[in-house]
């Protein structure tokens, strides 16, 4: 394979009515980089335009068979007639040497879904993804009829899911390929002796695939609608998202969000309820700023006055209020906090294995101690504690109930999803 060549573009357009620039048509391909692909198919990553596309033609045993030759052209057919973010893209069809006829497609960062190994709330989503593209096809009264992870790339980039390889598809417009056609592990018994296409064809494969992305308990009833007799299957991908979605959002892992984002809730509680104190005394006079000026009052009529050895021996004394008020907030601040660990040590959270018990005993923990922090603890503060040290005290027993059991519980619940 040379490194750069010409495309030489012959009559293309003619099969599917895509027009290619002729300004487009001068650029090269470079830096051909050969991607893996069993069957007729070859596959190759190039790039033009200061980017990178993928090239798809036939191996060179393959090149002169009109029928492969056909199947290429009715691939690019239906994928230029689609145009969904979960969908690859194609651009055009061209003639380039030593490959042969080619379809340009976009290049897509990422991995295909029988490399990936993600959560499984990222799994729920990235299905939820592949049901809207086959929602899509099906609309179009198009078969994929090769569903399988090797033809569902996942981005690397936010775990975006493109479906490929529409090569074995199939739509009433063509009679190019009515024949068995599929991957053994997904290929619906009722392909292997039936050339006609049928949309639970695909509702099987899908079944699948979620049984090997969501293994366990969670979708058993799912998976084996999907995998049923086809009369017995679900009859569309609507009827199977609908099942999906109600399944997914009774599980325990969902009743973990929805309590964790309550807690977030909670949390901006403790971390507003300051703040709007703060906010209210810029606005309004309050007993503290009255106190203060006083004592400001009195120290400046004491500063003025002639210094007395009587007076002097005063001084310390007159600053024994505010002496006092910094000890009783020290204490009541540890107070505070061991009142926190102890609420927290009842609660139970750290011995208890599982999730939905933990996650009842979080939400009640995080209830109360918000409780605790604003209302029923500063009300059992003495008169002498000004307001300002009421409120420090509160937003330090909130910063405290938040990075040692607030946020850690939170992480926890959100990895073990």
């Amino acid at each position: 394979m040379q490194p750069n060549y010409q495309p030489n573009l012959h009559n293309m357009d003619s099969y599917s009515g895509i027009i290619i620039e002729e300004s487009r048509r001068s650029e090269q391909f470079s830096d051909f980089t050969p991607i893996p692909c069993k069957g007729f198919n070859l596959l190759c990553k190039a790039k033009r335009y200061g980017r990178w596309w993928v090239l798809k033609g036939l191996k060179k045993q393959y090149r002169q068979d009109e029928n492969y030759k056909n199947l290429l052209h009715k691939e690019f057919d239906i994928l230029i007639s689609l145009q969904h973010p979960n969908i690859v893209s194609a651009y055009s069809m061209e003639e380039i040497p030593e490959i042969g006829t080619c379809i340009v497609m976009e290049w897509i960062d990422g991995i295909t879904m029988e490399h990936w190994n993600g959560r499984k709330t990222e799994g729920e989503g990235i299905f939820l993804q592949l049901l809207d593209a086959v929602h899509y096809i099906h609309a179009k009264q198009i078969v994929h009829r090769d569903l399988k992870p090797s033809n569902i790339m996942i981005t690397h980039n936010g775990n975006h899911v493109k479906l490929i390889d529409f090569g074995l598809s199939d739509t009433d417009d063509f009679d190019i390929l009515k024949q068995p056609a599929g991957t053994p592990g997904y290929i619906s018994p009722e392909q292997i002796i039936s050339r006609q296409a049928d949309i639970r064809n695909d509702i099987f494969s899908i079944g699948c695939i979620l049984e090997k992305i969501l293994p366990g308990k969670a979708y058993t009833a799912i998976i084996k609608r999907c995998k049923a007799p086809i009369a017995q299957r679900y009859a569309n991908v609507d009827e199977l998202k609908a099942a999906f979605v109600a399944r997914r959002n009774s599980h325990p892992g969902i009743k973990r969000t929805i309590i964790a984002a309550l807690a977030c809730i909670i949390l901006l509680g403790f971390i507003s309820y300051p703040l709007l104190h703060q906010q209210e005394k810029r606005t309004s006079p309050t007993p503290a700023h009255t106190e203060a000026k006083k004592e400001t009052s009195r120290q400046q009529a004491s500063n003025a006055a002639p210094l007395s050895e009587n007076k002097q021996s005063q001084q310390p004394v007159a600053a024994e209020p505010s002496s006092t008020s910094q000890t009783q907030g020290a204490e009541l601040l540890s107070k505070g906090k061991k009142a926190i660990d102890k609420m927290w040590k009842e609660s139970g959270i750290d011995t208890i294995r599982s999730a939905e018990t933990k996650s009842k005993a979080f939400y009640q923990f995080v209830g109360k101690s918000n409780d605790f922090i604003t209302t029923t603890y500063p009300q059992t503060f003495s008169k002498d504690i000004t307001d300002n040290r009421k409120t420090d005290i509160i937003y330090e027993l909130s910063s405290y109930t938040t990075e040692r059991y607030i946020r850690p519980t939170l992480s926890s619940f959100q990895s073990s999803r």
